[in-house]
């Protein structure tokens, strides 16, 4: 049995988005359980009694705004916090969230655990899946100095490793492919990869190579692979606004979108299996965020990353 722990606070449509996908969920795959994590409020329909659903009532909210401060660790009642608390405890396979970013990390750094000292967790995207082809990271972290970006590499070669056949060909992205081009840091970082027997390492990537070509892992800081997420998304938006109504272009706009399948990012570096959905994930992207969340639990994901990044130490 798979055991979901789905936080259903986060998103900006409210807790019925999650009550909606954990139904349709249980209907679909008898072999997975969910926990719902709410907060009790005026009007809310709570679903139906289901065997394979729980629901866990829980006086305190983080809102989307809310900064990452000390009085955080000890709001216990959160439905993220308890989330996450039911990973660290083993009571759950996985957590799905569609809340805040920034304070989603903090609790998983602060209740899981990291799988190396010194190893920052990252958030993955799956730009598309067949094949698997990744970017790292997407917000996690901001200020990033090369001996992080080496762990991206790590954490994002690992990731495909644990989830395809694939072999995993990591891109460092950078204004150029030339040698001269790049920051300090980013010139540092590749100095580090090149010298590394694994993962295997291509050089510079740029923009073009997100979407095409050998390197399928592409390394960046949280900032800059935000900035590109939500770009290519906001132009894949308006483009299927524009032409959504073709009946050849729209099918192929809605395949790369993912649609259906793997919505959000996952969070790895951290001893458990969390998938972080977008803020305003619909029906539909929740459904996709807890498939992916299933995905991940089936492929027992943090423990084979862990158990790939310890060969490398050995």
């Amino acid at each position: 049995m798979i055991r979901v722990a789905l936080d259903a606070m986060g998103g900006d449509l409210g807790p019925r988005i999650a009550f909606e996908g954990a139904v349709s969920i249980l209907a679909q795959y008898p072999e997975v359980a969910i926990t719902l994590y709410y907060t009790p409020v005026d009007g809310l329909d709570l679903p139906s009694h289901h065997e394979r659903l729980s629901l866990i009532a829980c006086s305190d909210v983080i809102k989307a705004d809310e900064e990452i401060v000390l009085s955080l660790f000890r709001r216990h009642n959160t439905s993220l916090y308890q989330s996450i608390r039911a990973l660290s405890s083993g009571s759950a396979d996985v957590v799905v969230t569609l809340g805040n970013t920034g304070v989603m990390v903090a609790l998983a750094r602060h209740l899981l655990g990291v799988i190396r000292p010194k190893l920052y967790p990252a958030l993955i995207r799956e730009l598309y899946s067949n094949p698997l082809r990744c970017l790292v990271d997407l917000g996690a972290n901001v200020h990033c100095p090369a001996s992080m970006l080496v762990g991206f590499a790590e954490l994002g070669a690992a990731y495909v490793e644990a989830l395809s056949n694939e072999t995993p060909n990591v891109g460092l992205l950078n204004v150029g492919v030339e040698s001269s081009k790049g920051s300090v840091v980013i010139k540092e970082a590749d100095s580090l990869l090149i010298d590394k027997s694994w993962p295997n390492y291509l050089g510079y990537a740029e923009g073009t190579d997100l979407f095409e070509g050998e390197k399928n892992v592409i390394v960046c800081d949280g900032m800059v692979g935000n900035a590109v997420l939500k770009a290519s998304e906001g132009l894949l938006s308006f483009l299927m606004n524009k032409f959504g109504d073709s009946k050849q272009v729209a099918p192929v706009f809605e395949t790369f979108y993912q649609t259906e399948r793997r919505h959000g990012a996952c969070l790895v570096g951290v001893r458990g299996n969390l998938v972080k959905g977008h803020g305003r994930s619909d029906l539909p992207a929740m459904i996709g965020a807890i498939e992916y969340g299933m995905d991940i639990a089936r492929a027992n994901l943090s423990k084979a990353i862990e158990s790939r990044l310890s060969k490398e130490e050995m």
